[in-house]
């Protein structure tokens, strides 16, 4: 009925085969490495408590977080699912870690247990959207949210459902990626601020069919309204690619300006979103090197994406080099040269690790366009001479 695999240290009995009562995906491993990163980096800054940090995975399945968690970071854990089946294996794979001293099962509905209780860290971890249970944990948690979505299509304008789920607008562009992580920390950042709490992003990053969000909580009214200031709108163009951020206090403006500055076609508002930093670099050199000590299953997939994510620019969108080649009817030349020429001439400019042909800029694309000119000559040029 059940076999037993490995993830990092832990052993956990999985199903044979995939049933609806017990979840368990081996694809988000990576996401789970991180995590276990991630969490590590979070508490060990942190001053020696009489009690451990509680921790809960409130949607666990067969609770392979929650017992990576505790057995890998050391915390102590609450580890919940609704099915009856998926907490009876829960307490098979607590006893097979030997972990019962720090870790206990529960079989109750996610909302109910996070309103009934608070805990420092709080893991949703849901096959779908978050929505459902984003209001009971940011009254349950204390210091630190984790938040995963996987219902990436109508989060990035594929399917309808944005708006309804969100409250947001969500637009189809080739930074959808980028959109629908920041329209679900604007999703954060408007409940936790129901319980005068702000959100600070630590690590935010999505892959494949998910987002992923490790969110330090910090109480305070007056924190609360700053974080609420970090939201805004993202305005773009789809006749020309030019896009850019406005505040909310801008709204009214914008939605009056109605096109666009460079080719006057109609602009499209996405929002409202989180325009602030989606992750912090000091965090992420930690993660970056708790991955590289710890023992993982996805190692380097999970090292390139953090390493990405700490040079990468604080702008709330970016550009794919390959469909601005497309436009102008060029050969796309390497990556790090459009990058280095756009620095040599004054501009800022990263990759980012939501898209390996994608890179971040503060220049405008007319300014990337006339760049990205000069670049396919200079390398059209070196070789012919080679």
């Amino acid at each position: 009925m059940f076999l037993e695999t490995k993830e990092g240290k832990t052993k956990i009995l999985v199903p044979k085969q995939r049933t609806k009562s017990i979840f368990y995906n081996p694809k988000m491993e990576l996401c789970r490495d991180i995590d276990i990163a991630g969490v590590a980096a979070f508490v060990s800054p942190l001053p020696s408590q009489q009690a451990p940090l509680t921790y809960i995975d409130a949607l666990a399945g067969t609770g392979v977080r929650g017992v990576r968690v505790a057995k890998e970071v050391g915390l102590a854990i609450a580890i919940n699912d609704r099915s009856k089946s998926a907490y009876e294996l829960i307490k098979k794979n607590i006893k097979l870690n030997k972990i019962g001293e720090s870790a206990k099962a529960y079989n109750e509905d996610a909302n109910v247990i996070l309103l009934q209780n608070k805990y420092d860290l709080v893991d949703i971890d849901p096959f779908g959207s978050p929505v459902p249970f984003l209001d009971a944990a940011c009254k349950s948690v204390k210091k630190l949210l984790l938040t995963t979505a996987t219902d990436t299509a109508p989060l990035c304008g594929a399917h309808p459902g944005g708006l309804r789920r969100y409250d947001a607008k969500t637009l189809n562009t080739e930074y959808h990626k980028e959109i629908a992580t920041r329209i679900l920390l604007g999703r954060i950042t408007r409940d936790l601020c129901k319980y005068d709490r702000a959100i600070l992003p630590l690590l935010s990053y999505s892959k494949a069919h998910f987002i992923r969000v490790i969110a330090r909580v910090e109480k305070g009214a007056k924190k609360a309204d700053e974080s609420m200031k970090r939201l805004g709108f993202i305005a773009h163009c789809f006749s020309c690619g030019n896009r850019f951020a406005f505040s909310c206090s801008e709204l009214l403006e914008m939605s009056l300006k109605k096109k666009c500055d460079v080719c006057g076609a109609k602009i499209h508002i996405a929002g409202p979103l989180y325009l602030g930093a989606i992750k912090e670099k000091g965090f992420c050199e930690q993660v970056h090197e708790e991955l590289g000590r710890r023992e993982m299953g996805k190692p380097k997939e999970a090292i390139k994406i953090v390493a990405t994510c700490i040079d990468e620019l604080d702008i709330p969108f970016y550009y794919e080099h390959h469909a601005i080649c497309k436009a102008l009817k060029v050969t796309p030349s390497p990556l790090s040269s459009l990058i280095d020429t756009l620095r040599s001439n004054g501009f800022y400019a990263s990759r980012t690790h939501f898209s390996d042909s994608a890179f971040k800029t503060d220049a405008r694309m007319e300014e990337i366009k006339e760049i990205l000119k000069k670049v396919m000559k200079s390398w059209a040029s070196s070789r012919k001479s080679m």
